[in-house]
Parts: C-alpha cells; sequence; structure tokens
C-alpha cells in the first residue's frame, strides 16, 4: 500500500471500531500519518496494521508483513486479571490501551535456565535463546507501537576492520526507550514485573538494566520475489539482547553477536521465571524524557 492511500484505508477502519476506541486509534496512528513524519517503510507497517484490524482480529502474524491471507493460533491468557483495562484488539494475542500507551502481547515462558541472546522472539525461531516466545509477528508488534504514539529509530549494528588499530566499531541502536514488563499469574495471584527480573549476570557482579530497551523498528530486505519482507518478522528477533541489526526492540547496548568479541554474559534468572510454557503477558510501553 502507498502512503498516498494509507490515510483513507487507516480511517475506514478506525470507523469500524467503538466511538470510543475510533476516536483513541485517529489521534494515534492516523496522526502520525496526518503530520507527515511516516517514511514510506513505516507505511508498510501501518498497512499491516491494516491488514489486522479488516480481519476484526482474525488476521494473523506471518513471515511476510504484508500478506493477509494467513492464520493464526492465539494463547489463552484467562486466568490473568485484565478486568481494570480497556483494550483495543488488533489481531489474536495483540491489544493496546492508548489512554495508558501500553501494548499488550500473549506469550509463553520459552526457557528458564541458560545463556540468552534473545529476551523474546516468534513462535519456532530462537526459543532456545530467549526467555518468552510469542505468536504475534514483530511487524504487527511495530504497528501497535505506533498507534501508541511511539518512534521508531533503527538497530544497532557491528563491525571489525583488522587492518585499523581500533578493529571493533559500535552502533547503538535507535528509537524511543521501550518499558518491558511481563505479567504472569502464580498460585492464582497475578505478578507484574520488568523483564529484567529474570535476567542475571553469570559472574553475579551486575544487575541488568531494565530500562535500556529502544524501539528500533527492525527493517525490511528482499523477500526474493520482487518485493519485500519485514526482517524480524522471518528471524524471530521481537525482543533482543545480542546485537543481530534485525531487532524490532533492541537492548541499548551493542553486544556482539559473536563469543570471541563478547564473551556470553547473561542467562536467565531460573528462580524469578515460573514454569516453562507458562502463560504470561508481554507488555510494551513508550518511556517519553
Amino acid at each position: 500500500m502507498r502512503l498516498a492511500s494509507a490515510g483513507p484505508f487507516l480511517f475506514a477502519h478506525a470507523n469500524s471500531l467503538n466511538t470510543g476506541d475510533a476516536a483513541k486509534f485517529r489521534t494515534g496512528v492516523c496522526a502520525s500519518y496526518d503530520r507527515g513524519q511516516l517514511m514510506p517503510w513505516q507505511s508498510k507497517i501501518l498497512s499491516t496494521l491494516c491488514i489486522a484490524l479488516a480481519a476484526c482480529g482474525c488476521a494473523a502474524p506471518t513471515h511476510v508483513a504484508d500478506k493477509s491471507d494467513v492464520e493464526t493460533s492465539s494463547q489463552s491468557i484467562a486466568h490473568i486479571n485484565h478486568t481494570d483495562r480497556t483494550n483495543t484488539k488488533l489481531v489474536n494475542g495483540l491489544s493496546i490501551n492508548q489512554d495508558t500507551g501500553e501494548v499488550f502481547v500473549n506469550g509463553n515462558v520459552a526457557l528458564r535456565q541458560g545463556f540468552l541472546e534473545q529476551l523474546v522472539c516468534f513462535k519456532g525461531t530462537r526459543e532456545h535463546e530467549s526467555l518468552v516466545v510469542v505468536n504475534v509477528a514483530a511487524s504487527h508488534i511495530h504497528a501497535a507501537l505506533l498507534a501508541v504514539g511511539a518512534r521508531a529509530g533503527h538497530p544497532g549494528i557491528w563491525s571489525r576492520d583488522k587492518a585499523t588499530v581500533n578493529d571493533l566499531k559500535l552502533e547503538p541502536p535507535t528509537g524511543d526507550i521501550i518499558s518491558v514488563q511481563v505479567e504472569y499469574a502464580l498460585d492464582g495471584v497475578s505478578h507484574r514485573c520488568d523483564l529484567g527480573e529474570w535476567i542475571e549476570d553469570a559472574r553475579h557482579k551486575d544487575k541488568f538494566n531494565s530500562a535500556s530497551f529502544v524501539f528500533a523498528g527492525s527493517h525490511f530486505e528482499p523477500d526474493g520475489r520482487g518485493g519485500q519482507r519485514y526482517t524480524a518478522d522471518v528471524t524471530g528477533s521481537t525482543v533482543g539482547l545480542v546485537t543481530f541489526g534485525d531487532e524490532l526492540i533492541a537492548y541499548a547496548q551493542v553486544i556482539p553477536d559473536q563469543a570471541e568479541i563478547s564473551q556470553p554474559r547473561w542467562q536467565a534468572n531460573t528462580a524469578r521465571i515460573p514454569a516453562q510454557g507458562s502463560d504470561v503477558v508481554l507488555i510494551l510501553k513508550a518511556v517519553k524524557p
């Protein structure tokens, strides 16, 4: 979908919501369009959100951000109490609250012990190195963050040039600071904490900085068929720790993804993490200065 045609399409689907939600939606996603602040690649993300809204919650995460003829299954979070929230459902497993500026993503505990390279991944990708697995495409979560007013930057990158004295070059990710929290039920009681509380230093020296995530926004890449696809939809990098350069939400410090350059340091804090497979809700929110 071209940027020029995205606005009317967004408004049309906003009108399918109830009066209150439609007004909030217009002031979120559509305001970004009206101000002319969206880059062409961001309009592709908004197109994905339109697809989700058009399907009234039946559209699905997919490895190709533009594709609409897909299916999904949502995770049940029935035992976690959300009665105090007024959320707008975008797709199965994904909702937003524009009053609080929060994005809610259903997921499950993927890992309780071992070193981490990702913190949240898409189903079927990096569960062996992630704390939480979700069944919502990164491009849909990107769209939801835009809808609550968050602004994307770019992923971090690193390079090594052995021909120079200072051979390691690090470029940190940019974007709005994002609070990453997780909600879960334990013994019938709902708990909410920073995802960083599930992470510990293997050397037991430093505490993980939970305030060090940014809305990097991943990027698009050729899909091999003449089009483009959202990279994090393919790689599963929803919330990253190590710097692969494809993260939707990135750790603000660049950590090269090669052990010989940066020794593994952060591991799962087993004592704080519920049983593997437990239902959780990932809660994302832009932290304004």
